[in-house]
């Protein structure tokens, strides 16, 4: 298997959308003496990105006949596999469904065709802001989110799904994001998670589950908030990862298209009915430098978050601009869910 280092910045999609029209490949993909197709995938050391992960280290070649080949990339930031796949390095991503959209309403000609599990975050808390603040970690989600007022939190970067997502569950509590609390851009969500906690550079995170967990371990932070746990009702409904591709790829490779999809949804069947097979899979690839403590907390609570099915229906949808449209720049209500999502994800809804 070859890994490539894919280095990309944050890009805007105004400024990459320019890329889309002439980078994706094009035609019918070669196929091997043994019938295999190899397909580029965008990857990230990210429970959010795990079923990704499970298609490139799972044995999905011999069932599928397709070979995943990842795409790493810089940073776990869903704006950089927009990017890769903008760019033409790679050929579907598994990433956020708010940068998709933000693309898509950007001019970014692409399609989603599978919709993959909630946002695999949570809200970590160093046991010394838990108690300079009052938190009652056993209060309700609504009561412990408020009692954030004042802190500094470390967060993804303004547009980015886990960013967006934090200031909806703020509002939800009754705190302004911009006056309330302090956000901490984090460059990168799972690195350095657990040392700023423990060091003060912010009382709280708020990042995929693994990452502060890590201070949890050490029994130096709580995990406060979950959103796979169901700990976050202003985010009910929200379907976070999502897999899509340049719309020119999927209309030139249907049925390759649709085995992708079926790869997924074993991927998916396997977090949920066999925790313990993929879980293993993941510690010895992606994870294998991750304590196993750690790796097991952070496992036991991801496994909550996906979603069997793989569908991004009307419903969804509609859920996802009941949450996003107020706080956002952009008119989700104004998007033609037809025209992005493809009919392979909609189901019946």
């Amino acid at each position: 298997m070859m890994f490539r280092r894919l280095c990309l910045l944050v890009a805007s999609a105004a400024i990459a959308t320019s890329l889309v029209a002439c980078s994706a490949r094009s035609g019918q993909l070669e196929v091997n003496e043994d019938g295999i197709t190899t397909i580029r995938i965008t990857s990230t050391q990210s429970f959010n990105t795990a079923p990704a992960a499970l298609l490139v280290h799972g044995d999905f070649a011999e069932r599928y006949g397709l070979d995943f080949e990842q795409v790493n990339i810089a940073g776990s930031g869903s704006s950089n596999q927009v990017a890769a796949i903008l760019s033409g390095d790679a050929d579907i991503a598994v990433a956020g469904s708010n940068a998709f959209v933000d693309s898509a309403i950007g001019g970014a000609d692409l399609q989603m065709f599978a919709g993959l599990s909630d946002i695999i975050q949570s809200l970590v808390v160093s046991n010394n802001a838990i108690e300079r603040f009052g938190v009652d970690v056993d209060a309700d989600p609504r009561d412990r989110v408020q009692a954030l007022r004042g802190m500094k939190i470390g967060a993804g970067p303004t547009g980015s799904a886990g960013n967006s997502a934090l200031r909806v569950v703020l509002n939800d509590a009754g705190l302004d994001p911009d006056r309330d609390v302090t956000l901490v851009p984090l460059a990168d969500t799972n690195s350095a998670v657990a040392a700023g906690l423990e060091q003060g550079s912010f009382d709280a995170t708020w990042a995929t589950i693994g990452s502060g967990e890590v201070a949890v371990a050490r029994g130096t932070a709580t995990t406060v908030l979950s959103v796979p746990a169901g700990e976050a009702p202003a985010l009910e409904g929200y379907v976070c990862n999502v897999a899509f591709a340049p719309t020119r790829f999927i209309e030139q490779n249907p049925e390759l298209v649709d085995r992708i999809r079926e790869a997924l949804a074993e991927a998916t069947r396997m977090t949920k009915e066999e925790p313990e097979k993929a879980g293993q899979l993941l510690k010895n690839s992606v994870y294998s430098g991750m304590d196993q403590t750690v790796f097991d907390l952070a496992w036991s609570e991801a496994v909550k978050g996906y979603n069997e099915g793989n569908l991004f229906t009307r419903q969804d949808w509609n859920s996802f601009v009941d949450i996003f449209d107020e706080s956002s720049e952009h008119d989700y209500s104004a998007v033609n869910y037809e025209k992005i999502i493809n009919p392979v994800a909609r189901g019946r809804s």
